[in-house]
Parts: C-alpha cells; structure tokens; sequence
C-alpha cells in the first residue's frame, strides 16, 4: 500500500491520512518516484477547504510540491534513472510555451487532479526536473509552485535588468524567492511586510535595499522616495485589491506588474489612464512551464540560491503543517519531510 494524505475540500480538520492502490506496471513515458519531501502553498489551504476552482470528485490526494528520488523508469525513458533527485512540475503537462485550455487541467493536487502528498509517485518523465546538486530535497520540494511563481513575475515575464527596482508584497514562499532572484539578476529590492520584525529578517538575510510597511496608506509616495521619484519597474503583486491599485501608483513607466494572489480582494479600482499613460504591463502569473523550470533549476544551482524554509514538519506532522502555514507565522515555506 502507498500512504497517502487525502483531502475532502471540507476543512483541515477533514484532512485524513489513507492509502492507494498502485500500479503494477509503469506505462509509456512514466516514472516511479519515493517522495522525499512535500512543500505547502497557500493553495493547499484553498483546496483544503474547498475555495478553490469549483467542485470537482473527491477525495483527492493532497499538494502539488515534491522533491524525491527515482525508483524506475519505464523502458522509453533515457532523461532520468534510478536514483536520480528529481522535483516536479506541478502540472503533469505544461512542457513549453503558453499554458493551454487542456494543459490547466493536468494541475496536480486541486481541480479533481491526485496531488503528490504520497510515499511513492508515478509522474511523466516530461513534467519532472533534476534536483539542483547543492539542495537537499526539503529545499528543492519548494521549487515546484513558489520558486516558478516568482522566476516568472521576475525574469520570464517581468524580465527585470540588472540596477532595476523590483517591489515584492510579503514575505511568504513566493514573495522570499522573487527577492532572491531580483537581487539575483543584480535588481534592488523593496519589500513591503505588515510585520516589522519578519522584513527586517529577511532584509538581513537577503540584503533588501528597503523595507515599507504597506498598511501605511502613504507607501507609495514612500516607494517613489526611495526610487528617486520614478517607481518601481517590477512588482510581484499577491494581494490584489486595494494593494495592487496602489502598486499601480508606485510603478515607473513602462513597468512590468505581475498579479499571482488575490490575499487582499478579488475586486479593485484603479485608474486605467495610470496604466495607458505610464505603458505599464499587467500580467496575470499563474507558474510557467517545465522549460522555465528547467531554466530555474540551472539558475539557482550556478547562483547556489538556497530557499528559506521557516519549519520542516514529518509526515505524520502533515495536518501541524496545515495549521501552521494557516497560521501566517512563517518566513518563506512550510515543508512535509517524508524521509
């Protein structure tokens, strides 16, 4: 039997533990995979209480995030072999270009799709990636959703050069990661938390240039200080709502706004003409495909980027883990060791 974490969509409470059949045999393209280690979004908890994307048949097996070691392959597979540290990408099938109609529904761990919370995977050799030499498999599990998430609002769309100033929205998995990677592509960073004490830990360890506190309803006439009146020209926004209309105000011309989360409000007002005038880009990141996660993998490894992981909890400890990335006391991931 293969232990599995299973979630009915009606609460972290429900969340149970159980176990599923495998498959005797690997098909084409298939590989077989002990999961070492489980990263949480705050996805998970959507899908935990049934917030997200509809209704669709459950139980499903819960998350969408692992890092673990190749147990086979089936006998067309030459990209990976026994043994082999590998992270997945969260969609079974997304393996280049623009996300499409049919590949969105291939999203593991929501929308009807068995996640990876499970001692042993079956995943497509095509969605997997190598696991980066210098991490261990606690830290490459984040890579999945959070690492892509923001290698995508910072470099794949957002192409920020270096000397440009970026603004990252709190300090959870996505948010730590773009400012890892702008400062990565030589980009200054400002970082807006409402907890003093979390920014000035992450500006002491990442080298923030400046922090800002966005419940000051001023920050961005604070953010145009700091930039020497010309704005931001990237923002990894996570909010939305009333935050992202104010992002709008702080942004340079042509600047490169990327909207991943809606923590604030679905809903918000903001000047259209801000955004005509000024040239700014408004993109909607929803991840990006296994090539760009390829092309993360590679850059975190020549750059030795090490993701900050707040708390590491063991499988049994899983539903602990829920509780506490609910719970908004971390820095960076909440991680399932399976180990």
């Amino acid at each position: 039997m293969n232990k599995c974490l299973l979630t009915d969509g009606q609460g972290i409470a429900t969340l149970r533990f159980g176990d599923r059949h495998e498959q005797k045999e690997l098909k084409a393209g298939e590989v077989l995979i002990a999961v070492k280690a489980v990263a949480l979004n705050y996805r998970d908890l959507l899908v935990a209480k049934g917030s997200y994307g509809g209704q669709f048949d459950l139980p499903i097996i819960a998350c969408s995030d692992m890092a673990g070691e190749v147990l086979s392959v089936a006998p067309d597979v030459t990209s990976f072999k026994p043994v082999d540290k590998v992270v997945n990408h969260p969609f079974r099938c997304w393996p280049a270009g623009r996300l499409n109609s049919n590949w969105i529904r291939t999203m593991v761990g929501g929308l009807g799709v068995d996640g990876v919370l499970m001692e042993r995977l079956i995943y497509p050799a095509e969605a997997l990636v190598k696991l980066p030499e210098h991490m261990s498999f606690e830290e490459g599990s984040t890579l999945t959703i959070a690492g892509l998430t923001a290698w995508a609002a910072i470099v794949t769309h957002g192409k920020t050069q270096p000397g440009e100033w970026v603004l990252v929205h709190g300090t959870g998995g996505v948010s730590i990661f773009a400012a890892q990677i702008a400062k990565m592509v030589g980009a200054r960073v400002i970082l807006s938390s409402s907890s003093e004490d979390k920014a000035k830990a992450v500006k002491q360890k990442i080298q923030i240039d400046s922090i800002i506190s966005y419940q000051d309803e001023d920050w961005p006439k604070r953010v145009r200080e700091i930039t020497g009146d010309s704005g931001v020209d990237v923002v990894v926004d996570i909010a939305g709502g009333e935050i992202l209309a104010r992002s709008i105000q702080a942004a340079n011309f042509n600047a490169r706004i990327g909207l991943i989360g809606v923590l604030d409000d679905p809903f918000t007002k903001f000047k259209l003409f801000d955004v005509v005038r000024r040239q700014i880009t408004l993109r909607g990141i929803f991840m990006e495909s296994c090539a760009e996660l390829k092309a993360l993998a590679q850059a975190c490894e020549t750059a030795k980027i090490r993701p900050w992981i707040d708390r590491v909890f063991s499988l049994d400890q899983a539903i602990n883990a829920y509780q506490y990335l609910e719970s908004q006391k971390h820095i960076g991931k909440v991680v399932i060791s399976l180990k």
